[in-house]
């Protein structure tokens, strides 16, 4: 007898842990998923938690796309969209250069994914980067102003 159409079997990754097999229940939040897969690993507050596509893709899963998960699909569960915007919101924001500029590096990988730019963008982040442009554009001017003999 084939498997009922709502329960896909997938792998789920966790960094340092052995990946898990499951069956997930289509009928079930995704929130409900994602508390059960952090209760397997012992793991708090399943809230700061996300599951994430593990191939090229690192797309978010959500309730929204999470029917395009099919058998054999492995999935890596990670940081939640709000916590890594909120996370990479305030690595911009470094006094260090390098800091940031690695900040910005994982901003524009980040951002392919429509959940987490919508995140960043929740917490102001376009006019954080505004600020930041301008800013630099008017430390560059003053540079040329200094320079001009």
């Amino acid at each position: 007898m084939p498997p009922p159409a709502d329960i896909v079997k997938v792998a789920i990754e966790w960094p340092g842990a052995y990946p898990k097999l499951m069956e997930i229940d289509q009928k079930k939040p995704l929130s409900a998923i994602i508390k059960e897969v952090c209760d397997g690993w012992s793991l708090a507050n399943h809230e700061y938690f996300a599951l994430q596509h593990a191939d090229s893709s690192n797309f978010y899963i959500t309730e929204k796309n999470r029917n395009e998960i099919k058998n054999g699909t492995i999935l890596r569960l990670t940081t939640s969209p709000a916590q890594n915007a909120q996370q990479l919101h305030e690595r911009i924001q470094s006094s260090s250069m390098d800091a940031k500029l690695e900040a910005l590096k994982d901003l524009a990988s980040l951002s392919r994914d429509v959940t987490f730019a919508q995140e960043f963008i929740n917490l102001d982040g376009i006019s954080l980067l505004t600020q930041m442009v301008e800013s630099g554009t008017e430390r560059y001017q003053k540079l040329q102003k200094i320079m001009k003999p």
